[in-house]
């Protein structure tokens, strides 16, 4: 990776990321996602089957996605971002969202030092199985996928950690909920 934040170097080769279809940037994304959610699941399930543990869980996703950012050459052009968990700035502001106030985002791929932000990537929220109080974690997302607010994030992720079968997943992008 060579200086630019927008450009990645493979080889001989630059990468120029603006130009990265939204398509691809998405489907990797949700790869890096899903399959450290996958590897909580299967090395972490007895946080997930307990209950209540949606922190611990969180944390895990966390770690595992940390991991992938490091080592797997498929999420090189994610490099120049910072993974965060609980974060709650705005620059030197408390992140704030109408409706819900000052607020941490449980994982966050961003550009800590963008203000206003221009350049935030992921934003996810976590509930457990037996937790189905998410109204406030939707609002969230919409705010923070939202062009016309501050945080601008490419893509919002809710993740319903479930007992009994796969997670489920719900997607934001551009304030609205998608597919």
């Amino acid at each position: 990776m060579n200086n630019s934040s927008n450009t990645l170097t493979v080889g001989s080769v630059n990468v120029d990321l603006s130009s990265m279809s939204e398509y691809v940037k998405r489907d990797l994304l949700l790869t890096l996602l899903k399959e450290s959610v996958y590897k909580c699941y299967e090395k972490d399930y007895s946080l997930i089957r307990r209950g209540g543990m949606e922190q611990a869980s969180m944390a895990r996703v966390y770690y595992y996605m940390q991991k992938a950012l490091e080592q797997d050459p498929r999420f090189e052009s994610f490099s120049a971002y910072k993974l965060d968990c609980e974060y709650n700035k705005n620059g030197e502001d408390p992140k704030w969202v109408e409706g819900v106030g000052d607020t941490r985002p449980d994982i966050i791929l961003h550009n800590r030092e963008d203000k206003p932000c221009k350049d935030n990537v992921l934003i996810l929220e976590f509930k457990t199985h037996n937790n189905n109080d998410h109204g406030q974690d939707i609002r969230k997302l919409e705010s923070f996928t939202n062009p016309q607010y501050d945080y601008r994030y490419f893509l919002g992720v809710f993740v319903k950690l479930k007992k009994d079968g796969p997670p489920e997943y719900r997607y934001f992008q551009n304030g609205r909920e998608c597919e």
